[in-house]
């Protein structure tokens, strides 16, 4: 197998550092980018500790889970009796060869691989975040995803507790393919489909990590960017292996890799003792007593998406003016939301953070819920007049510098059972 790596990281339009890190080692084959989180310097700190540690394990010979887990031991012991680095964490995706026609993926958090195939790019890992794992159920939208204000929480990364869960992935490679590893500061800043069309018209690596970089900051550079571009030059010629499947099987927490055997040739229709088939009426009573739970069953399904589809409220706006909402923000196969009840507020009235919340449809609950949120939005919207009708002058401010903060409560929070952690301002 012979690849071609290039990289490119950025700390963005707003981040005062850049706390991603990433690594290509090539003499291993070996890819990784590290999305740190912890405030000051804790998640510079954090993701160069992964990577490091990452980078040595698999000089010694360790398979994959396993030096991704001893990058969480070494993140946790690095921040051990330092107050400054309390509760730091790392996302970690890394890529690395296994055989002549496989690469083998090791995933925690909200950082991304992706595999471009045949002109056509495809998603390699799935995020460990709040928003993803609603999608996953279906309580989401992709769409509603992108602009949802707890997108930035992730729900699992290296750092936070003294285990962690690896997803491992295998996905079979050809000439021409190309692997585009990331940070969340591209992905949440470029839709998938303008990374697909750099990726694939594009045919330098290095161009193309900048490209995509450049583009994150052209989108707003809310934060830092980090990309690691891979493509496949050269496989080894293809073995009796490369002619089974392989998936991923989740066990424990951990992916592997299980083959699929051909499927077993189909039984011989049954025969009764005579030796004759059975009968049709008998085949078409078989047949309703198989379909009739199946019914049962997709009745109390739809009953149940339509209960939780009109079953919740919602304050919105309605051109300027906000309204509550009954239904789902952007509807549920078919079932659209509609509006309960005009409030008269005008949404140009309201302070820019109470316009941004409704203008989005981030307050959800029951109608008391959506009340007593109009009353309070009532009151902001009154208050904002007041002060706009009786001032006068404005004091004249000096420019001050921002500075990130010291504590964990960061850009990104890390959420576990019993622990909240955030990622730097």
């Amino acid at each position: 197998m012979k690849l071609a790596a290039a990289s490119a990281t950025d700390q963005g339009l707003v981040r005062g550092n850049n706390e991603d890190a990433f690594l290509i080692d090539d003499q291993r084959a070996l890819f990784a980018v590290a999305d740190g989180m912890g405030g000051h310097r804790g998640g510079e700190v954090a993701s160069h500790t992964a990577i490091e540690a990452l980078r040595a394990a698999i000089a010694n010979g360790t398979p994959l889970h396993e030096a991704i887990t001893r990058a969480n031991d070494a993140v946790l012991t690095r921040a051990a009796g330092d107050d400054e680095l309390t509760g730091m964490g790392t996302t970690l995706t890394a890529v690395v060869a296994v055989g002549g026609r496989q690469l083998l993926i090791g995933h925690v958090g909200d950082s991304r691989a992706y595999l471009l195939h045949d002109g056509a790019l495809h998603r390699a890992t799935d995020d460990h975040s709040l928003v993803e794992e609603l999608v996953r159920e279906g309580r989401l939208t992709p769409e509603q995803a992108e602009a949802h204000p707890q997108r930035a929480i992730v729900t699992r990364a290296l750092g936070v507790d003294t285990s962690v869960d690896v997803d491992l992935y295998t996905i079979d490679i050809a000439v021409g393919d190309r692997v585009v590893i990331c940070s969340d500061g591209l992905t949440t800043m470029v839709r998938e489909r303008d990374i697909e069309r750099l990726a694939r018209t594009e045919p330098d690596p290095q161009r193309l990590a900048e490209a995509l970089v450049a583009a994150a900051n052209s989108a707003g550079g809310e934060d830092n960017t980090t990309v690691v571009v891979v493509d496949v030059l050269e496989v080894d010629a293809a073995g009796p292996e490369d002619r089974t499947a392989l998936i991923p099987v989740q066990a424990s927490g951990v992916a592997t890799s299980a083959v699929i055997a051909p499927p077993d040739p189909p039984d011989p229709p049954a025969r009764t003792a005579s030796g004759r088939r059975p009968s049709r009426g008998r085949a078409v009573r078989g047949a309703i007593l198989v379909l009739l739970p199946l019914l049962l069953i997709l009745g109390a399904a739809t009953a149940a998406l339509g209960w939780y589809a009109r079953g919740s409220y919602f304050v919105g706006a309605s051109g300027n003016e906000v309204v509550i909402y009954k239904g789902v923000p952007g509807g549920v196969l078919g079932w659209n939301p509609t509006v309960d009840e005009r409030t008269g507020i005008a949404v140009s009235a309201l302070p820019t953070l109470d316009r941004d919340r409704v203008q989005t449809n981030s307050s959800r609950g029951s109608h008391a819920t959506a009340q007593s949120y109009v009353e309070r939005l009532q009151f902001a919207a009154t208050s904002t007049t007041t002060t706009s009708t009786t001032t006068t002058t404005k004091p004249k401010t000096t420019p001050t510098t921002r500075r990130r903060s010291t504590t964990p409560t960061t850009k990104k929070r890390v959420t576990t059972p019993t622990t909240t952690k955030s990622k730097g301002p």
